[in-house]
């Protein structure tokens, strides 16, 4: 098993060409308050232990715990590898592929799935009836593979891939097919991650290693709000933040799969593996995963919420640079390059953000390095109206800002704070 040596990596599978295996993962937090909105199945609002055992659990939630695996045609590199190397891996004078990846035609028959290879793996469940799943956004990041669902049973599906998250490590699929079952499959409901407590038992399922389906682990929530950096084999790296940690054993090829009260509710789909310890596992709050959920089945997609502007962390040298007089928050701040400070027309106006701000706090949460505004705002809905402690000349004010839907448009401009 080859994985990158990184101390946190992201939990999903990947198979080389020739067998190989690496590791990979990533995500972000996002919202914390589920939304009112009834479309998810939310399940109870807080989380109930009595009477719960493992094999309860698992009976009830492993047939709704899917496989989600990437499928592609690796013909031409095998073409290209049989031109450089030869059949037995080596290279003969004069030997060459009579055709070239270039030129091998294109297979377009209905039988050109024969010639699709697992290239990668990982777990997600279902959330309704109708065959809508969750899983991690990294688990179906390669644009070009197709994607088929194995079912508790065993039964393959197509599966489309309905939208990625642009904050969290989160994507919604949907299963296709002619199965009679779709429209009856039994789905998981969302339990309130926020009734978590350091201690309490879960459950984790997923398809381990790409070769155990449906495995189950048991530990304990040993952690809430965790903030960690993550990476991964083809995935760069990425903050995670406001993350449940447990020592249930989660291994390559869990990514997306359900962490699981003893009520059997959904309470974090799990992303991350720390692989320098023993029992540390992260996991994104339900909470999070079902606001995506709520906002793709209202919307049909998913809705974010921003301010509407460019900033810089705060740090020791941005401000001794610029004599700020304040060792935390955010600078507010634009250029030439990539656009003004405050966006005209934006929340971030309208409340009477100035450049030159430093934003401390949102609603009190102090903002950091590794807090950002945008990691805060992702904990609310469009329409929430938050209060913004910001340091301007030496003063410290409040002001109102009420957040808006992130406009097509501006996914740049997101993309310009998350770079900063």
């Amino acid at each position: 098993m080859e994985t990158l040596k990184k101390p946190v990596l992201l939990a999903s599978l990947t198979s080389l060409i020739f067998g190989a295996i690496g590791g990979g993962l990533t995500s972000w937090a996002v919202l914390t308050e589920m939304p009112k909105s009834q479309l998810a199945n939310t399940g109870n609002t807080t989380i109930n232990y009595e009477n719960g055992s493992y094999n309860e659990v698992v009976t009830k939630a492993a047939p709704s715990v899917v496989s989600v695996v990437a499928m592609k045609d690796l013909s031409n590199y095998y073409n290209q590898q049989q031109s450089l190397f030869g059949p037995f891996g080596f290279s003969f004078p004069g030997m060459q592929n009579q055709q070239t990846p270039e030129e091998t035609p294109k297979d377009n028959s209905e039988d050109s799935k024969d010639n699709l290879s697992e290239v990668s793996s990982g777990t997600g469940f279902i959330v309704s009836a109708d065959g809508l799943v969750v899983t991690n956004k990294h688990v179906v990041s390669d644009e070009e593979a197709e994607y088929v669902i194995f079912l508790d049973d065993g039964t393959s599906l197509d599966a489309k891939v309905l939208a990625k998250d642009t904050l969290n490590d989160i994507a919604i699929l949907q299963i296709s097919g002619d199965d009679s079952r779709i429209g009856s499959l039994p789905a998981l409901t969302f339990g309130d991650s926020s009734a978590l407590k350091v201690g309490d038992p879960v459950i984790a399922i997923g398809n381990a290693l790409g070769e155990y389906a449906n495995t189950t682990t048991a530990g304990i929530v040993s952690a809430t709000d965790r903030q960690i950096m993550a990476s991964g084999t083809g995935f760069g790296a990425e903050s995670l933040v406001n993350l449940i940690q447990t020592d249930a054993a989660i291994n390559p090829g869990n990514s997306g799969g359900p962490l699981l009260s003893l009520a059997g509710e959904v309470i974090g789909m799990n992303t991350a593996i720390d692989t320098t310890a023993s029992g540390i596992g992260f996991a994104i709050p339900s909470n999070d995963v079902a606001s995506v959920v709520n906002s793709y089945q209202e919307y049909g997609k998913i809705i974010r919420p921003y301010v509407g502007v460019r900033y810089v962390p705060v740090t020791p040298i941005l401000n001794k640079k610029l004599d700020l007089g304040i060792d935390h928050g955010v600078y507010v701040i634009g250029d030439q390059n990539s656009g003004p400070a405050v966006l005209a027309d934006s929340p971030a106006e309208k409340a009477g953000l100035k450049e030159g701000d430093v934003i401390l706090s949102v609603n009190d949460t102090e903002l950091s390095g590794n807090f950002t505004l945008q990691n805060a705002i992702a904990e609310y809905s469009v329409g929430d109206t938050v209060t913004l402690e910001v340091y301007r000349k030496g003063e410290t004010i409040k002001l109102s800002l009420t957040l808006a839907e992130s406009p097509e448009v501006e996914k740049t401009e997101e993309t310009e704070e998350t770079k900063k």
